[in-house]
Formats: C-alpha cells, sequence, structure tokens
C-alpha cells in the first residue's frame, strides 16, 4: 500500500474569487499609504494592513512639489497589473493656496529602476480642506515579476500663490478621510 501524505498534491490547491472578480478577470488589492523610520530618516510604504505610525501627514511649503514614492515590499510571485487603479487620498492644505495631488503607478524593477504603468493624474486644484479625493489610474497591463515592487507615487503642488499643501496618510483614524489607500487591480489567471 502506498504511503498517505498530510499535504496535497501541488496541483489540488483552492482559489477564492468573488462572483464580480470571475466576471471581470480582475483581482483587487487594497494598500494603504503609511510611513516608516529608520534611523536616519522616513520611508513610505503601501502596506497591506492599516498600521499607526508616528508621522501621519506629509507636508509642501510655500511654492513647488514635493514627490514622495510609497512602495510595496518585493513580490514573491509574478501578477500582471490590469485595469483602473484608484487612490483614495485627502488634500488639507491651505486655502490661500492653490493645492493639488498628482498620482502615478509604476513598477520598481530588482535594479531599482521604475518604469511608469499608468500616466500622470492630477486632483483638482484649491481643495477644501478635509475634503477626500480620488484619483483613478488607468493601467498598461503590465507583468509584475518576482522580485519586483510596486509604487504609487504622489506629488504635493503647490502654486505660486503658496501656503502649505498637506497629505494625509494616518490610516489607523476614525475619521476615515485621513486614511491614504491604493486599490490595486490584477488579473486573475487561470
Amino acid at each position: 500500500m502506498a504511503a498517505q501524505t498530510i499535504f496535497p498534491k501541488r496541483s489540488e490547491y483552492i482559489e477564492t474569487f468573488d462572483f464580480s472578480d470571475i466576471a471581470s478577470g480582475l483581482g483587487f488589492e487594497l494598500y494603504y499609504g503609511t510611513t516608516y523610520f529608520d534611523t536616519t530618516s522616513t520611508h513610505w510604504s503601501l502596506l497591506p494592513t492599516a498600521l499607526q505610525t508616528r508621522a501621519t501627514t506629509t507636508n509642501q511649503g510655500g511654492q513647488g512639489t514635493l514627490t514622495i514614492n510609497f512602495d510595496t515590499s518585493v513580490f514573491n510571485l509574478p501578477r500582471t497589473a490590469k485595469g483602473t487603479a484608484y487612490i483614495s487620498l485627502n488634500d488639507k492644505g491651505s486655502l490661500t493656496s492653490s493645492t493639488s495631488i498628482k498620482g502615478q503607478i509604476a513598477i520598481v524593477h530588482a535594479d531599482s529602476t521604475a518604469t511608469n504603468i499608468s500616466s500622470e493624474f492630477e486632483t483638482i486644484q484649491a481643495l477644501t480642506s478635509d475634503t477626500p479625493e480620488l484619483l483613478a489610474l488607468p493601467l498598461t497591463q503590465t507583468t509584475i515579476k518576482k522580485g519586483e515592487k510596486l509604487r504609487m507615487i504622489l506629488k504635493i503642488v503647490v502654486d505660486a500663490t503658496g501656503g502649505t499643501g498637506t497629505l494625509n496618510h494616518d490610516n489607523t483614524n476614525a475619521d476615515t478621510k485621513k486614511h491614504l489607500k491604493l486599490l490595486m487591480p490584477f488579473r486573475i489567471e487561470s
């Protein structure tokens, strides 16, 4: 008699998807934009869970543009980005300035170079304080290889009238307008 193993053969695993995922051929993953610190600097990350951090806002003071790169950890399995990604954010720039946020999605390769897989899209100008915004970023279908990362690029833009542009990323706050989220679509492989 053949020995019985407690683990199923590799081909005998179960995957579950929502009906809407099957119908569209896409599965969506939610990431939260957040910060963490090491001994020398601040880093911005995309995490699958909302975690409390010490810094919950990032500011651009005065005229100019501040670019922030939020990265995932490296992917252990390849997956294909396809469809439209959505960034939910809240900009609370001073009301005397004309402040906007620009967003874009990129892939960071193992050699640290980055390739954009969406066009850059911008929120409306002169946003009011604590107004939630949604950026829709149509993606170029792209395979993210094992060892590569996903990057959400956000730019806080303050025009010549000055003031301060603030990007909230306070993901454990009860006020969900302060959360920074990326809803990322991936193709379901058959």
